[in-house]
């Protein structure tokens, strides 16, 4: 008789999103426990599922990891999926923009954002850093002018621009040019607290 697979139990289901949303977030275990005034050695049985979590507990790990209690019982730990017309709209300011998040509000690794720039819009005129290691643009479609200390770098339908994100710029899109689709990606995440 052939075995069959199953889902994991509800409690290691949970440890398992727990584990995966602190690694996304390269969070240590030993971080979360500090964060969340838990014991390390409990964390760890809650992750491997060799222990079952209060609702107390579980408030204070989704606490600590910045996140909904809601997002521990998501189903899957190692996809996401965002369909079409369904992107999460976000505000980093700038202005005639429109902005939408494509990766998980609790991944940490990486950002990906998309943006719909109307003519004679972009982030302002005053050039911005933000933390990180590396930030690429692509222009889906469109002009798009990333404007640098030492010069304006101009992009136009499937150019890209990789960068240091500490590097001050500010970004317009020219009045003469059409609505601009833009992809951003930003190694890693910026925290809850940076904006663009």
């Amino acid at each position: 008789m052939a075995a069959q697979t199953s889902d994991p139990e509800p409690a290691a289901a949970v440890g398992l999103r727990i584990r995966a949303v602190r690694k996304a977030q390269r969070m240590t275990i030993e971080s979360l426990a500090e964060a969340s005034g838990l014991t390390k050695s409990f964390l760890s049985k809650v992750e491997r599922g060799r222990s079952t979590a209060s609702v107390a507990a579980l408030l204070r790990v989704s606490e600590a990891l910045g996140i909904p209690l809601s997002n521990l019982f998501e189903t899957s730990t190692t996809r996401s999926v965002i369909r079409a017309g369904e992107y999460p709209a976000i505000s980093f300011g700038g202005h005639a923009l429109s902005e939408y998040l494509l990766t998980p509000q609790s991944e940490r690794r990486i950002q990906v954002l998309l943006s719909k720039i109307a003519p004679g819009g972009g982030s302002g005129s005053e050039p911005y850093p933000l933390p990180g290691e590396v930030e690429f643009v692509f222009v889906v479609e469109g002009v798009l002018e990333v404007r640098f200390a030492d010069g304006v770098v101009t992009l136009g339908s499937g150019d890209a621009l990789t960068f240091d994100p500490a590097s001050p710029r500010a970004f317009l899109v020219p009045t003469s040019a059409p609505t601009t689709t833009v992809l951003w990606m930003i190694c890693p995440a910026l925290p809850h607290t940076a904006r663009r």
